[in-house]
């Protein structure tokens, strides 16, 4: 990695990498994207590069399929704040993780990741590679987006 990728992101991410991934990713540039999806897959921690993703991806999901006029309740499963249609495009193992997730806070602005992280691992590599790329995707819509 010789070089940078300036974009202004204006999430919550935290996990410094994991922007660098998300830059890398908006900016096109398939050598930092692959090494960067490389090294998420490998980092499957409470706190790191995978779990920043996860999390910042379903409070934008999650903010985005929110029916204004009928507001949900928190704690929630995540699978069930994310609308059917939304979910049609999502990988199967994606659809899994969302069903073991839990969306917190007055706002739904936390969320429990820790079950995730766990069936992630439990994911053959593929299949985590599937979720990775709807992550990311989501993410890059939403930030075009906004």
């Amino acid at each position: 990695m010789g070089h940078r990728h300036p974009t202004k992101l204006d999430i919550e991410m935290r996990h410094p990498r994991a922007r660098w991934l998300l830059r890398a990713e908006l900016a096109y540039c398939r050598e930092c994207t692959d090494e960067g999806e490389q090294e998420a897959l490998a980092d499957l921690d409470a706190g790191g590069m995978f779990d920043s993703l996860w999390q910042e991806w379903v409070r934008q999901t999650v903010r985005r399929c929110r029916d204004k006029r009928h507001p949900p309740s928190y704690p929630a499963v995540a699978s069930e704040l994310i609308t059917p249609d939304e979910q049609h495009y999502l990988n199967a193992g994606t659809r899994e993780c969302l069903t073991v997730c839990v969306v917190r806070g007055r706002h739904g602005n936390r969320v429990e990741s820790e079950h995730v992280l766990e069936t992630l691992a439990d994911l053959p590599r593929d299949d985590r590679a599937r979720v990775l790329d709807d992550i990311l995707d989501g993410l890059a819509e939403g930030v075009a987006v906004a």
